[in-house]
């Protein structure tokens, strides 16, 4: 019956908050869908293209001159724009490069004679010079990791998680000593990394297997299509948490104290201490091809056309060498920032954010973003100039720095301005890249899908195809490619590894990330490679025109436009409500109810049946509140306290002590995993807790554990509740 009653409030919410986006906090002869269309129709495709080129003109890691050139260009580009206080934000941050002069490199030696009978090149030789030709372009790395040489024994490892390496040691294969070698899937590659030196490796090696990357025809790779040449490598930081590592929780301005040294990191583990580097697959050939030992479990085979077997070690008392050349130096990082400020709540900010470092030359990641948001941010002016229109509530547009080395110029931001953003702070809406060209996906807070999926109905579909099919609209080819429960697109609740990360788990600001990708695929072939450059965006991806960059554009306009002008704020707090009590609630119930039965999970069972109480009065405060605000969203005295409810409702989930273990964690429902640096999950120190009590021979302690977090959710869900009421 509860579920029931939530369906229809939910569905009535849904339908007037739409209607109520559409009374603008505006002059009246400004109408709602005519300043849409005007949007939509002022992004244009040929200005994204024309931006990319400006941004991807050279490599640009951060903390180089070459990424200062590229904040100027879109400093520059915000003020041709039109946007208003524009500026830049400077942090002093530890980086990680490696020795230009001499790249790193893996080889296969013989002992007994003292010689290499193969090195890799380290370096990655360029296809199309014209845009991959500069200097230093194609040196393969990894930022943060450990300096030195290995001459060893190779394990294969598979995807190096936790899993993998249990693994190898049920099959006797020891990884003391060795030097660990895995491919890229599954995780994070800084977290395989760690297990590895977690296991007792002395180095890492990464290679990204054609299994993932080089399918089908291995002649029909780039540039015929997206799939990875034999000698492409991903790049990217072996770090394992985000901002700047020496001023954990606090921003790092120039001159601040660092609180952290680089040594105390490696000694908690949030720096490796052994030596790690990405090779090619056609170096990874040379190792595999000669390995001894068992072969592997059949569904540790990978693509290369040998049998792939665990080892340790080469045949013929063959021994591998890594050598890897790099240091930790401190940096400048610079975010670059505007504004349009907003008519009616110059003090509400709507935040669109994209960072602009790259490993190489960034075509993709993250450039085709960094060039829509500069688009947007002209299309969003120019309609102002055109128009009467102006937006109800401030639109930031902020391009962030060094995201590449570990989210570090978006987390040292909010770390600056946590209490402004919790009190101001409307939403933050992140697109990194796109990973395909097909179709939309989308994370978002409960409270806030409702638009996501609303305004995937108002944006035109690109792909022709599609539109010949009857599926017009972005949202019909999503709902049909990915659907989820309910008749609705599947979307999840928000995952890690770029910048929406800081806002939402340390300073509890609801956030909506999104990209395009294939039906196939979740992630591009190219990733962090020298070949993404505008070729792949202009040819492999894109029409010339840049029709689906240009509905990307028109996508995140339209959301930022819905959120900074819509009088009641369209946040569907019983969905958030419902989330609780019918998933998250039950999900935990299930996972206590697995584990054997104890005394020592007493406590914890009595906080469940406090926390599925309070949940049962948050979907009833919620549902009456929701219909409450409908009735007085014509009342200009009333909406502001209204929407200052919705929006101290989502700032109830932060508990100000951080999740154990990790302080900048600080959300209690939506956090990143301590195992998976890419991957969220929900009430991530609960089921912590609950893993640690199964693994831990002190039951009792465990148990209280896992009782206190079900009891931080209990006060959490409580706040919430409160919030939505009057009075006290």
């Amino acid at each position: 019956m509860v579920r029931a009653s939530v369906v229809l409030v939910a569905a009535l919410l849904t339908s007037v908050f739409i209607a109520g986006s559409a009374k603008m906090m505006q002059p009246k002869n400004v109408m709602e869908k005519e300043i849409r269309l005007a949007l939509l129709d002022e992004i244009q495709g040929e200005n994204i293209k024309a931006n990319l080129r400006v941004l991807t003109k050279e490599p640009h890691q951060a903390g180089t001159e070459a990424n200062e050139r590229v904040a100027k260009a879109i400093e520059d580009m915000y003020t041709a724009a039109g946007l208003q206080k524009v500026h830049t934000l400077t942090y002093d941050v530890l980086l990680s490069y490696p020795d230009w002069d001499q790249p790193n490199t893996v080889a296969i030696r013989n002992p007994s004679k003292g010689v290499d009978i193969f090195k890799s090149k380290g370096v990655t030789e360029p296809i199309l010079p014209d845009e991959q030709g500069a200097p230093h372009a194609g040196h393969q790395w990894l930022a943060y990791s450990a300096p030195g040489i290995v001459e060893g024994d190779v394990v294969y490892a598979h995807s190096g998680t936790p899993t993998d390496f249990a693994r190898l040691k049920e099959m006797g294969i020891d990884v003391t000593g060795k030097i660990a070698m895995m491919r890229y899937g599954q995780s994070f590659r800084g977290n395989k990394v760690a297990e590895a030196q977690a296991a007792g490796a002395r180095a890492a090696i990464l290679f990204s297997d054609p299994a993932e990357v080089a399918q089908g025809n291995r002649d029909d790779v780039y540039p015929k299509s997206i799939w990875m040449p034999p000698e492409g490598v991903q790049r990217g930081f072996i770090m394992n948490g985000h901002g700047d590592l020496l001023t954990p929780l606090y921003p790092a301005k120039p001159g601040a104290f660092k609180s952290k040294t680089a040594e105390e990191a490696k000694a908690e583990k949030i720096l490796p201490s052994i030596p790690a580097v990405p090779i090619s697959y056609t170096t990874a050939y040379e190792i595999l091809s000669r390995m001894s030992g068992p072969t592997v479990f059949s569904d540790w085979q990978g693509g290369i056309n040998v049998t792939y077997r665990l080892g340790p070690g080469l045949r013929d008392g063959l021994k591998t060498v890594v050598d890897v050349k790099s240091s930790l130096q401190n940096r400048h990082i610079h975010n670059v920032v505007g504004y349009i400020p907003g008519h009616d709540e110059e003090d509400r900010y709507v935040i669109l954010g994209n960072h602009f470092d790259a490993w190489v030359y960034g075509s993709i990641d993250p450039n085709s973003g960094t060039a829509i948001l500069a688009e947007v941010a002209r299309a969003m002016v120019e309609l102002t100039k055109t128009t009467s229109w102006k937006p109800a509530r401030s639109i930031i547009f902020v391009a962030w720095d060094a995201e590449e080395y570990g989210l570090i110029g978006s987390t040292e931001f909010v770390e600056e301005f946590v209490q402004q953003l919790g009190g101001r702070a409307v939403a933050y809406i992140n697109m990194d890249c796109f990973q395909g060209n097909f179709t939309l996906d989308a994370n978002a807070v409960p409270s806030l899908i409702d638009v996501v999926i609303d305004v995937a109905k108002r944006i035109p579909n690109h792909v022709e195809e599609e539109v010949q099919a009857g599926r017009k609209t972005l949202y019909d080819t999503w709902i049909r490619t990915n659907p989820g429960p309910n008749g609705e697109p599947d979307i999840k609740p928000l995952v890690g590894g770029t910048d929406h990360v800081p806002f939402l788990t340390f300073a509890g600001v609801p956030t909506i990330d999104f990209r395009m990708e294939n039906t196939t695929r979740k992630s591009y072939p190219l990733y962090h490679s020298l070949f993404e450059t505008p070729f792949v965006n202009e040819h492999l991806y894109d029409k010339p025109d840049f029709a689906m960059h240009r509905s990307i554009g028109r996508y995140w306009a339209e959301i930022a436009r819905t959120l900074a002008d819509a009088p009641l704020l369209p946040f569907n707090v019983t969905r958030s409500a419902e989330e609780m009590h019918s998933n998250y609630v039950v999900e935990l119930k299930k996972a206590l109810a697995a584990l054997p039965a104890d005394p020592n999970l007493d406590e914890a069972e009595q906080q469940i049946k406090m926390l599925e109480k309070a949940s049962e009065k948050f979907l009833y405060r919620a549902q009456h509140f929701s219909t409450h605000a409908l009735l007085v969203k014509d009342d200009d005295r009333k909406l502001r306290g209204i929407n200052e409810r919705i929006m101290m409702t989502e700032r109830c989930f932060l508990n100000p002590r951080g999740s154990p273990g990790a302080s900048q964690n600080r959300h209690v429902l939506y956090s990143i995993s301590d195992k998976d640096t890419y991957a969220g999950r929900v009430m991530a120190a609960l089921y912590d807790a609950i893993d640690d009590y199964v693994a831990n021979s002190d039951k009792k302690t465990s148990g209280r554990a896992v009782a206190e977090q079900i009891s931080i959710i209990y006060h959490a869900v409580h706040c919430a509740t409160n919030t939505l009421k009057p009075f006290l």
